[in-house]
C-alpha cells in the first residue's frame, strides 16, 4: 500500500511546505541541508495519527517532500541574481525553469540507481539515515514532538519579530559612534536560522567561513580605512572585499570542476550505457521535450536550451555521485561553471544565462536528493518506480509554488539586502553583470585557484569555497552561523547529535515558513 493517494497528497503538501521554508532559510544563511531525516518524521508523525500505514509509505511521502527543499535551493541560489541585476522575470518563467530542471535531475538520474546504490553502494549518509529512522520509528513520538515543537518556537519567534515588531532583526556595533564602528563591523543577526544552520553545517565549515569574515572585517576592511585608501568601510568592502571574496568563490569552483568533475566524466557514458540498451527512444523523447519546453515556452534561444540541458545531464550526473561520496551536493558551483562557459563562448544576455544556471542548478540538486531518496528506499525496499513517482509530484507541486514564494520573499525584505543576504545569487550577477574582470575579481580568481589545489591535496576544494563566502558576505550572518557550529562541536561531544539536529531542522522550518506566509500575505495585499 506504500503508493497510496494520501502518500502523494501529503507529499505533495508537505513539499510545498519544505520549499517555502528552505527558500527563506537559503537566502538567509546562503545554503540549504538535507531534509530527508526531517520529513522522514513528519511523514511518521502523520501517517502514524492516520493509521494503517508501513514504512514505504512513510518512505513515499518523505520522497515527495524533500523534492521541494533542493528544488527551492537551485532556484534562489542563481534565479535572484536577475533582480540584483535590475531586471525582471515572471511567475511563468519561474514556474518552466523549476519544471524543467526539476523533471531533468529525475530523468538523468534513472539509470545511476543501479550503478551507485547497488553494485557500487555508495553511502548516501542522508538517505542512510533517512532509513534508519524510518525502520526503527518513533515510540511514543518523541522525535516528532521536538521536530513539531520546535517549528512553534520557530512561528512564534518569527511573528514577534516580523510581524509585532517585539524583537529587532538586527544586533550590530554601527550602533556606537565613534573609531571602533569606523573601522570594524560586528554583529549578529536576530534569527534563529543562522544558528541552526550553523549546527547542521557543522564546526569545520563554519569555522573557515567565519576565517574569511575574520579577515575581511577585522584586518583587510581596517586597514583600508586607516590607511585612507576609503572614506568608508562600506566603500572598502564594496570596492575590495566583495570582488575579493565573490573571486576567490569563482576560482574555487573551477578548481573544484577540474580536480573532481572532470575526472568522474569518463564513467558518465558507462553509467548511462543501461539506458542506451533499454528505454534509448523514451530517453531521447524526454530530453527533447525539456529542450523544446525551454524553447517554445521562454522563448530561449535554442543553443540555450541545449546547453542548459546537456549542462544538467552532466551535472544532474556528477550532483548525484558527490552526494553519494561526500554528502554534499555543490550545486551552485555546478551552475556557475556552466555559466562561466557558456558566456565566454557565446556571450548572452543576461537573463538566459542566469535562466540557464537555474536549469542546471536544480537539476543537479533534485539529483542529488533523489538519490538519498532511492538509497532510504533500497534500504526499506520501497519500489523505485513509486519512489520515482513520488518526486515527480513533489517537483511539480514546489514549482506550482516557488514563483510565488520569491516575488513575494523579493517585494517583502528585498533579496540581496541585510534581511537576505543571498551569497551565491550575488556571486552569480557579478558573473553575469561583468562586462570584464576587474583586478580585484580577477585577484580573487587566481587566489581561489590557488588555495583549492593546495587544500585538495589535505581536504576538499569546497572548503575554499567557505572562505570566499565569509570574505563577502555581512558579519551578521557570518557570527551566528560559527557558533552554531561550535555548537554542533560540543553537542558531537556529549552524544547529542540528532537530537540536536531535529532541533534545528525544526526552528529553521518555524521561522523560515512564517517569513515566507507574512511575505505572501504582504503580497496578496498589493492586489487588494
Amino acid at each position: 500500500m506504500s503508493l497510496s493517494f494520501r502518500a502523494l497528497l501529503i507529499g505533495a503538501i508537505l513539499s510545498v511546505a519544505v520549499a517555502m521554508y528552505s527558500a527563506f532559510a537559503g537566502l538567509k544563511i546562503g545554503g540549504v541541508y538535507w531534509p530527508s531525516v526531517t520529513m522522514a518524521v513528519v511523514a511518521m508523525a502523520i501517517l502514524t495519527l492516520l493509521g494503517n500505514t508501513d514504512k514505504n509509505e512513510i518512505n513515499i511521502v518523505q520522497t515527495a517532500a524533500s523534492a521541494g527543499g533542493l528544488l527551492a535551493a537551485g532556484l534562489i541560489f542563481t534565479l535572484p541574481a536577475i533582480w540584483l541585476l535590475g531586471l525582471e522575470v515572471g511567475l511563468v518563467e519561474i514556474f518552466f525553469v523549476s519544471i524543467v530542471g526539476g523533471l531533468t535531475g529525475i530523468i538523468f538520474s534513472i539509470p545511476l540507481r543501479r550503478e551507485m546504490i547497488e553494485r557500487e553502494q555508495l553511502p548516501y549518509p542522508d538517505g542512510t539515515a533517512t532509513a534508519a529512522i524510518i525502520e526503527a520509528g518513533d515510540e511514543r513520538g518523541e522525535k516528532a514532538k521536538i521536530v513539531f515543537g520546535m517549528v512553534g518556537v520557530g512561528a512564534v519567534f518569527s511573528l514577534l519579530r516580523d510581524h509585532f515588531a517585539v524583537i529587532p532583526g538586527l544586533l550590530s556595533i554601527d550602533s556606537i559612534k565613534g573609531g571602533v564602528s569606523r573601522l570594524f563591523s560586528f554583529g549578529t543577526s536576530v534569527s534563529l536560522i543562522p544558528f541552526s544552520g550553523g549546527y547542521l553545517i557543522g564546526p569545520r565549515f563554519t569555522g573557515i567561513w567565519f576565517a574569511g569574515a575574520v579577515l575581511a572585517n577585522f584586518i583587510l576592511i581596517p586597514y583600508l580605512v586607516s590607511a585612507g585608501e576609503f572614506a568608508t568601510k562600506f566603500d572598502a568592502a564594496s570596492a575590495i572585499a566583495a570582488p575579493l571574496g565573490i573571486g576567490i568563490v569563482i576560482g574555487a569552483s573551477i578548481a573544484y570542476f577540474a580536480l573532481k568533475v572532470v575526472p568522474r566524466l569518463k564513467s558518465l557514458v558507462s553509467d548511462y550505457g543501461e539506458v542506451a540498451r533499454g528505454g534509448t527512444r523514451l530517453f531521447g523523447l524526454a530530453v527533447i521535450l525539456m529542450v523544446a519546453l525551454l524553447t517554445m515556452v521562454l522563448q530561449l534561444n535554442v543553443i540555450v536550451s541545449v546547453i542548459a540541458i546537456f549542462g544538467a545531464f552532466v551535472m544532474a550526473y556528477i550532483g548525484a555521485r558527490v552526494t553519494g561520496e561526500m554528502n554534499v551536493d555543490p550545486m551552485e558551483l555546478f551552475a556557475m561553471i556552466v555559466l562561466i562557459a557558456a558566456k565566454l563562448l557565446f556571450g548572452f544576455n543576461a537573463v538566459l544565462l542566469v535562466l540557464l544556471a537555474a536549469v542546471v542548478c536544480i537539476a543537479a540538486g533534485v539529483a542529488g536528493d533523489l538519490m538519498q531518496d532511492l538509497k532510504a528506499g533500497h534500504l526499506l525496499g520501497t519500489n523505485p518506480r513509486d519512489q520515482l513517482l513520488a518526486q515527480v509530484v513533489g517537483v511539480v507541486a514546489a514549482s506550482l509554488a516557488m514563483g510565488f514564494v520569491l516575488i513575494a520573499l523579493n517585494n517583502a525584505y528585498v533579496i540581496g539586502s541585510v534581511d537576505l543576504p543571498a551569497p551565491q545569487a550575488v556571486a552569480l550577477s557579478a558573473i553575469v553583470g561583468a562586462d570584464s574582470l576587474s583586478m580585484v575579481l580577477g585577484a580573487g580568481i587566481a587566489i581561489g585557484i590557488v588555495l583549492a589545489i593546495i587544500v585538495s591535496f589535505f581536504s576538499s576544494a569546497i572548503a575554499v569555497i567557505a572562505f570566499g563566502i565569509g570574505i563577502y558576505v555581512p558579519i551578521f550572518l557570518s557570527l551566528p552561523l560559527f557558533i552554531g557550529g561550535l555548537l554542533r562541536f560540543a553537542a558531537d561531544k556529549k552524544g547529542l547529535t540528532e537530537k540536536g539536529r531535529l532541533v534545528a531542522a525544526g526552528a529553521i522550518a518555524g521561522e523560515g515558513f512564517i517569513g515566507v506566509v507574512l511575505a505572501l500575505i504582504g503580497f496578496a495585499a498589493t492586489f487588494l
